[in-house]
């Protein structure tokens, strides 16, 4: 049959140009895996960022001791190294040996207890720009909370420093009362405080059927994406036959044997939608060698099927409306730039900003990319992605069609 010769003839050829193919699958391959090796390797413990603190305590009181261990608490011992030093600590903070350096000023309590303004001095480690912020924000966020606790127990605070400076016990009458004031005090916070209005609640991705053993597969956020932008790149280099063969003269030879227009159309959206769905299986099966779950069979083949025919009947249109292949690459490039960029192949789904979505669900990218993060992320099945199936497969028949008229016409008018 003659449109399966021409499907066959086109497969031929990609096989006798291995390493042209090998360079197609590579590229969302290797863009997956440099992804995955920024953002961590999938499915084992990484090794937690430890953000070491120098601490120049010059006041040695029981405030600033207390400020020196809240940052002992067993959840930060893995997260936070805090280093008590002295004058010496400046010295290491020039040789890069902390992210940076806390200094709580000599008189510090006594200034905190009589209401007096004190400051705390951070240095920061020039040679790194995210963990000395951390720091910094960290102190900042503590000095708001003590500098409100000043105002709200004004009265206590200043109860407290003249209790300190007594040679003798206190009396009882005299802690009671200040145990009182205190104690009302925080009954008046409790309206504001309690229950908190935000609370955090952390979530461990699995994937469907699972244990929640080694976490989430860091690959199953960004190897989805990159296969959409592989596949087009694979629709790309097998519709641009269509121009080749016409500019090599193969076209016209062709049409002079006994086959049709009608039939070369056909077995070249065919050849398309083949070699594109082979190209997708393949990155299917790297993903599972890597341990993507992209989800149950049936609702994977349907999407990788009508994303396929959607990608390329969308290089085939575009490659029907240009005149020469250097053009036709040029174009179809744009597109597939585009369409990655705003349709969520290079950034996530969630993170688009509003304004942008309609025009992302404009593009093709858009629904195969929504329709895995269904399957591979929130465990979906063939009925959570049958909109995207549908539109898919919608698009891709309009758009093969729609190429193929095209074509047909510039065809028969010798314009190609």
């Amino acid at each position: 049959m003659v449109v399966l010769d021409i499907v066959r003839r086109d497969l031929t050829r990609f096989a006798r140009n291995p390493v042209a193919t090998a360079l197609m699958f590579a590229i969302p391959l290797s863009m997956s895996g440099i992804f995955a090796l920024v953002f961590g390797a999938s499915g084992e413990d990484q090794p937690a960022i430890t953000i070491r603190v120098l601490l120049h305590d010059e006041d040695d009181t029981l405030l600033s001791r207390m400020i020196q261990g809240s940052g002992s608490d067993p959840e930060m011992d893995e997260r936070l190294e805090l280093v008590t030093v002295g004058e010496e600590g400046y010295q290491m903070m020039e040789e890069g040996e902390a992210s940076a350096l806390l200094h709580i000023p000599r008189g510090f309590t006594d200034d905190f207890l009589a209401g007096r303004q004190v400051d705390l001095e951070v240095v920061k480690n020039p040679a790194q720009r995210f963990l000395p912020q951390v720091v910094e924000e960290g102190v900042s966020i503590g000095a708001v909370v003590l500098s409100q606790s000043s105002r709200v127990f004004r009265s206590e605070l200043a109860q407290i420093q003249e209790l300190r400076t007594q040679d003798e016990f206190p009396a009882d009458s005299l802690i009671g009362a200040l145990s009182v004031g205190i104690n009302q005090k925080l009954r008046g916070l409790e309206t504001y405080l309690l229950p908190p209005i935000v609370d955090l609640e952390t979530v461990t991705l699995t994937a469907e059927g699972e244990e929640d053993e080694g976490g989430f597969n860091i690959l199953s956020y960004f190897l989805p994406g990159f296969s959409i932008f592989g596949i087009l790149f694979f629709a790309q280099a097998a519709t641009r036959d269509v121009l080749r063969e016409r500019e090599s003269g193969l076209l016209r030879h062709l049409l002079t044997a006994p086959v049709s227009v009608g039939q070369y159309l056909v077995g070249k959206c065919l050849s398309t939608v083949v070699v594109t769905t082979l190209g997708f299986a393949v990155l299917i099966v790297v993903g599972i060698a890597a341990g993507v779950a992209w989800g149950t069979p049936p609702a994977v083949a349907a999407l990788v099927l009508t994303s396929s025919s959607a990608a390329a009947g969308a290089m085939l249109l575009i490659m029907s409306l240009v005149g020469s292949q250097r053009q036709g690459d040029a174009l179809t490039t744009i597109v597939i730039i585009v369409w990655c960029m705003v349709g969520g192949a290079f950034v996530p789904l969630s993170q688009m900003p509003g304004f942008l979505l309609p025009i992302s669900r404009a593009t093709p990218t858009y629904w195969a990319i929504d329709g895995f993060v269904t399957l591979v992320q929130n465990g979906g099945g063939l009925n959570d992605i049958a909109l995207n199936v549908l539109i898919l497969g919608i698009a891709g028949l309009v758009m093969l069609g729609a190429g193929s008229f095209v074509l047909r016409r510039r065809i028969l008018s010798g314009a190609v």
